[in-house]
């Protein structure tokens, strides 16, 4: 191997990498305030300008840390020539694949790595290889320390000694390594306990009642699964138990100050099972239908929330697509959610449209069931023979790798695994290309095959219950993809010819959805008055208003949208009816010109006063 001394006075650009494994770390070398004073003074002392210093309180096993990030931001725009550190693990303690990774981008860019008294230049192969032992040394003695760390605190939890952070109301005295009631929030264990068994509140019950009176020990609101942690965490009847890594649980009797009896502990474990047990889904349409994220390639499920009207008198379910794991759905860019309303009206279309002709299906489907979709297949085949390709190569890569000790068995088998998966994916596809190839070629797959299979879901809005919603749109359309850049619900439908038919479901705006809402509120609204009106002919508008608690405006606008209410009173405000009126007047006028206001009202019948209004405001005389 070979060590080289640097070049003294060499005109370098340092990044200068600090890190320590916990904030506030004050050993003698290794303190972050020690590590930059060494490191600038050796940098100085080779003339090497030092572009920036970039620091981390995180453990060197984490690839993605925020200093380490911004370090490699540089390295990537040429902006360094060397990364300075005290020694390569403040660098890395990575597992093999991640500092794979890292090596790969410093030695792209030509950036080396720096020790006081050391260059690693990484495109020289020995350099290479004393860089690589040292972060395999670093990796295996960070395991070393955690191991014989862990047995230390396994012998300690054996002892019935405490360590660590403890149950809220219990405060750690580190001289005795025990604990003691913590006079300040003691109380909320047995305050708890009672609006459960004795008042029969429910955990979220519970929650609200804290959040009343205290904040949680970070002074965040309570939550639900905070309040079940504090009814099944054993400390409060006096047992320490911890489950290692390993496997092994130590459980320890009377290491706590009991804050509940055991027989108060196994009551409540009682009524919570009681309380809590499990019912099945709530069906809905999508449910039996396997959703893909087009984002990140992780599932997608139906799940259920709520929503309170305005005045909050009301409850309503809102079911919503999106990662049913919340670290799942934290590290995809897409981060679905997507109101499942969005979806329903427009794939009722879609089946309804695609069942009227071979011409409004275009919109929704992506099949000519001609020589163009042969054209198309084959272009389909064609990319994916070249990924089943790059995926058989990088097979390659990952035994050189292994074969050449840069990987373990363990790091091979996990990369190979996700290959495997994604080759298996890829050679299905193209199997189900093939069959729909000869099935357009020689005329089985077409518009007559389609309408046949979809068929069957052209009322599946109007004659199914939801579970029977749920069981025929899963049976038809097994899979999906949403793509939420797009806004796109992709529906494979699995045809009876083993081929699958993409059926593109565009997402409604929300805003679009509640226009909707309100428009078919206005018909049912529409629909009741006018049942009204059959019951009770020649009810009049101002009768109607106060029988549905609807104003004027409102009524005649669903006039306008619907057609005129049948069997409806003449509007005594209308313009039909002012018009006769003036006409009734001019009439009795022409008879008796000189005829007073209560004369007219006798010939006419009009009310005197609507009489004088008319006579003014249309000048009658």
């Amino acid at each position: 191997m070979t060590i080289r001394e640097t070049e003294p006075r060499t005109s370098l650009r340092a990044a200068i990498y600090i890190r320590v494994s916990i904030k506030n770390l004050q050993e003698d070398r290794y303190s972050l305030s020690a590590q930059t004073t060494e490191l600038t003074r050796y940098a100085e002392s080779q003339g090497w300008e030092i572009v920036d210093i970039f620091k981390d309180t995180d453990s060197g096993t984490k690839l993605k840390k925020p200093g380490l990030e911004s370090l490699l931001d540089y390295v990537e725009d040429g902006k360094i020539d060397v990364v300075l550190v005290i020694e390569q693990d403040r660098l890395s303690r990575l597992d093999a694949v991640s500092w794979h990774f890292l090596k790969n981008v410093l030695r792209e860019n030509n950036v080396k790595i720096a020790e006081p008294g050391h260059i690693m230049d990484l495109s020289n192969v020995d350099d290479e290889f004393y860089s690589d032992l040292k972060n395999i040394f670093a990796h295996r003695n960070r395991r070393d320390i955690i191991r014989k760390m862990m047995r230390g605190k396994r012998q300690f939890t054996r002892e019935g000694k405490v360590w660590g952070k403890q149950p809220d109301g219990y405060i750690h005295v580190k001289e005795t390594s025990s604990v003691v009631v913590d006079e300040n929030r003691s109380w909320i264990i047995p305050y708890i306990d009672d609006l459960l068994l004795e008042q029969g509140i429910s955990a979220t019950g519970v929650a609200s009642c804290l959040n009343q009176l205290c904040k949680t020990p970070t002074g965040k609101e309570w939550t639900v699964n905070q309040v079940l942690q504090r009814y099944k965490n054993k400390a409060y009847h006096g047992v320490l138990e911890k489950t290692f890594s390993n496997g092994e649980t130590i459980t320890v009797e009377d290491v706590y100050p009991k804050l509940r009896s055991l027989e108060t502990f196994e009551a409540i474990t009682q009524r919570l099972k009681e309380n809590y047990k499990a019912k099945p889904a709530e069906s809905h349409f999508l449910r039996n239908v396997i959703i893909t994220c087009a984002s990140c390639n992780r599932l997608v499920s139906v799940n259920k929330t709520s929503s309170h009207s305005r005045k909050k008198d009301k409850t309503y379910p809102v079911f919503t697509l999106r990662h049913l794991n919340e670290s799942t759905h934290d590290d995809c860019e897409a981060k679905p959610y997507v109101n499942t309303k969005r979806i329903k009206n427009i794939l009722i279309t879609a089946v309804k449209s695609i069942l009227i002709d071979e011409k409004t299906a275009k919109k929704y489907i992506d099949a000519e069931f001609d020589d163009k979709e042969l054209d198309k297949i084959k272009k389909q085949l064609s990319e994916l023979n070249k990924q089943k390709n790059d995926v058989n190569s990088k097979m390659d890569k990952i035994l050189k790798l292994y074969l050449d000790g840069k990987w373990s068995e363990e790091v091979l088998d996990k990369e190979r695994d996700q290959l495997d998966s994604r080759l298996k994916h890829i050679e299905n596809s193209i199997d189900d290309l093939k069959r729909k190839y000869e099935l357009v070629k020689t005329s089985q797959f077409n518009y007559d095959v389609v309408v046949e299979f979809l068929s069957i879901a052209a009322h599946f809005d109007s004659l199914l219950e939801e579970s029977e919603q749920q069981r025929l749109i899963g049976s038809i359309f097994p899979t999906a993809t949403l793509d939420v850049s797009n806004n796109l619900l992709i529906m494979h439908a699995r045809l009876p010819q083993q081929v699958t038919l993409d059926i593109r479901i565009d997402i409604e705006t929300m805003e679009a959805v509640k226009e909707r809402e309100m428009y078919a509120a206005a018909r049912e609204k529409y629909n009741a008055i006018q049942t009204y009106l059959n019951k009770n002919k020649g009810a009049s508008l101002e009768r109607i208003q106060k029988h549905f608690h609807s104003n004027y405006s409102t009524l005649i606008k669903y006039q306008e949208w619907f057609g005129p209410f049948k069997h409806l009173a003449p509007n005594r405000l209308g313009p039909e009816m002012r018009q006769k009126r003036i006409k009734t007047i001019k009439k009795a006028l022409q008879s008796h010109p000189n005829a007073t206001g209560r004369q007219l009202e006798k010939i006419t019948g009009i009310n005197r006063k609507m009489i004088y209004k008319l006579i003014r405001e249309e000048k009658l005389r």
